[in-house]
Formats: C-alpha cells, sequence, structure tokens
C-alpha cells in the first residue's frame, strides 16, 4: 500500500515580509481511502499562527453546489421538452408578468423600482418564474424527481442516463462528507488530496535576520482498522529585520559615502564642505537615494547582482554606495520606472 505523499509550500514569498503563508498537501497516491486525524502546526518561538484557511472542504462545497445546479437545469429541460403542460403553464406566466408591466401602473411601478430598488423587482420576477420549478437541494431531491418524470418516460434516454449518473455523483459526494463527520479530520480518497494554507507571522531581528523552522505534525490512518501513524514535514525561513532600523544604517552610510566622496575629490576642509553642501541641500540625495533604493534594490539589475540577503550588512554596503555613486544609483531607479 503507497504511504500519503507530504509537501509543504511558501506561497508569495517575500523576503521582506513577516507574515509567510504556507500550503500543506496531502496526496494519497494508494487505492484505498486515508483518515486523516489530525494537521498540527508546529509554530516555533517568536512566531504566531494567524489563519488557517482548508482549501479542500471549500473546493468539496462549490463542487456540490455545481452539481446541484447542472441537476436543476437539466430536469428544468427535460420537463420543457417532454411536458406540454409545463410549457403551457410557463408561458401563462410569462404572459401575466408582461401584462402586468404594460400598464399604466405597471410602467410607473417598474421605473419606480428601478429607480428605487432595480434589483428587488428582478427578485421578485425571479421568484415568480421560479415557482413552477422543482428545486433540488439535494441526492434525496434528485432521486425523486427522477422516479417522478424521468423513471417511466420513453424518450430522451441519454438526458435520463445523464441525470442518473450525476445523482450518483451527488450520492457519493454527500456519503463521503458524511463520512468525515465520523472522528478524525477528514478523509481523503484514492487519487485525491487534501490541502490547507496556514499563515504565520514571525518576530523581527533589530540588526540581524532571524530564521525559523516551520513544520506539521501529521497523524493519519490508512485503514479504519489500522494503527495511527504520525509523520512531520518541514522548512526553513528567513525573516528580515525592522525595515526602519535598516533604513537608519543606509541613511548613515549615505553619509559616510558623501563624506569618502569629498574627500576623494580632493577638498582641503571635508567637513566645510559637507557642511556646505547641506547648507544647498546637495547634502540629502545621497540619504534619500540610499533609503529609497535600499528598499528596493531586490526589483533592479544593480540590486540583483549584489546577492546579499536583508541585513544591516546589504544596508550599510548600499548606503555607501549612494553616497559615492548617487549618480549611478539614480540611473538605477530611472530604469526600473521606466524614465
Amino acid at each position: 500500500m503507497a504511504s500519503p505523499t507530504f509537501k509543504l509550500e511558501e506561497q508569495l514569498a517575500d523576503q521582506r515580509s513577516d507574515q509567510i503563508a504556507y500550503k500543506l498537501t496531502i496526496a494519497n497516491p494508494g487505492t484505498t481511502p486515508i483518515r486523516l486525524h489530525s494537521v498540527e502546526p508546529r509554530v516555533p518561538m517568536g512566531a504566531s499562527l494567524l489563519q488557517i484557511r482548508d482549501t479542500s472542504l471549500a473546493e468539496a462545497n462549490a463542487l456540490r453546489a455545481e452539481l446541484v445546479q447542472e441537476l436543476n437545469r437539466l430536469l428544468r429541460q427535460f420537463l420543457w421538452v417532454t411536458s406540454e403542460a409545463f410549457r403551457h403553464t410557463w408561458v401563462e406566466r410569462q404572459k401575466e408578468g408582461l401584462r402586468e408591466l404594460f400598464t399604466v401602473i405597471g410602467i410607473l411601478t417598474f421605473y419606480m423600482q428601478l429607480i428605487i430598488a432595480p434589483r428587488g423587482w428582478l427578485a421578485r420576477m425571479r421568484v415568480e418564474f421560479n415557482s413552477l420549478a422543482f428545486r433540488i437541494a439535494s441526492a434525496s431531491d434528485a432521486r425523486s424527481a427522477y422516479a417522478r418524470w424521468m423513471q417511466n418516460a420513453n424518450e430522451h434516454d441519454t438526458v435520463r442516463s445523464l441525470f442518473e449518473a450525476k445523482i450518483e455523483q451527488l450520492e457519493h459526494m454527500e456519503a463521503q462528507m458524511d463520512e468525515d463527520d465520523r472522528p478524525g479530520l477528514t478523509s481523503i480518497d484514492s487519487g485525491s488530496f487534501f490541502t490547507a494554507t496556514y499563515v504565520l507571522k514571525f518576530a523581527r531581528g533589530l540588526l540581524e535576520p532571524r530564521k525559523y523552522q516551520v513544520g506539521f505534525a501529521v497523524t493519519y490512518q490508512e485503514q479504519d482498522s489500522g494503527p495511527l501513524q504520525t509523520t512531520s514535514v518541514a522548512t526553513n525561513v528567513q525573516i528580515s529585520p525592522y525595515p526602519f532600523s535598516l533604513s537608519i544604517v543606509a541613511i548613515v552610510a549615505a553619509l559616510l559615502g558623501v563624506l569618502v566622496r569629498v574627500s576623494l575629490a580632493g577638498a582641503q576642509d571635508p567637513i566645510h564642505e559637507m557642511v556646505t553642501l547641506a547648507r544647498s541641500g546637495h547634502l540629502l540625495v545621497g540619504p534619500v537615494v540610499a533609503l529609497i533604493f535600499f528598499n528596493v534594490y531586490e526589483y533592479t539589475s544593480l540590486g540583483k547582482g549584489i546577492g546579499m540577503s536583508v541585513s544591516w550588512r546589504s544596508a550599510l554596503l548600499i548606503g555607501a554606495v549612494c553616497g559615492l555613486a548617487q549618480d549611478r544609483i539614480l540611473a538605477a531607479l530611472k530604469a526600473l520606472v521606466g524614465v
């Protein structure tokens, strides 16, 4: 018997975010269903679990609703084709609605409702027409409709066969959902899978990135009478430091870069030259460029060549480079925005 497979994926990765979503997928490649008893997130110290979303359950409900809609449409079309009384009653109801509309009072009421509550008028007309239809909401309703109108019909065997096949699909789906009410998290059919998304928030460091390991312990049972088995899946994640503290480092490094540039230019009094630049406003160019470039550098061609993680070291390097070569950094930013 093939054991279930486990896959843990990081969704919409952003190296500067402190919130990360993980998608856990448990697939059943075997020939018999397995019962999933529990999925326990192993949240490390400094992290917290914000949200859990079971996408498998949402998909199952969506598939069931779609199947019910298809059965309702098939029944309505079958009755329209095979029942003259149904067609006559449907047409008469539409005529009554149009006669009520094309009167003085009806026209005034129609336009007043369109102005005040257009959706209310459309909903009332929809209710009037839907009152003629048999509404299928479950497999038992579909089976009852089949026995009443389709089972003894002499024509349209293809439609009857299709309707019965969809009933069997709905019955199987509802039986599976009822089975999930037994102790345990859910049941995974052969060739099917279970998915859930977990959103975690991590604590940041002041200047250094923090590393965490996120894991999930899964308890499952391959047969109803079989023993419980536990396995785990884990992944590592690195969370960048606080953006504010790194921005301060980049700004200070940019000022030091300007000081180095002024000194290399042959200034007799670099400090006095810095004061002159501050009075003219030119001293702010480097720090402002460093603030902007450091927070977007991984999206630029120049930043991709740096190959450093987001930390005080990358902030120090980028700030100093912006102070020394602010013209080149400005050109990289202009290329990023297409100017």
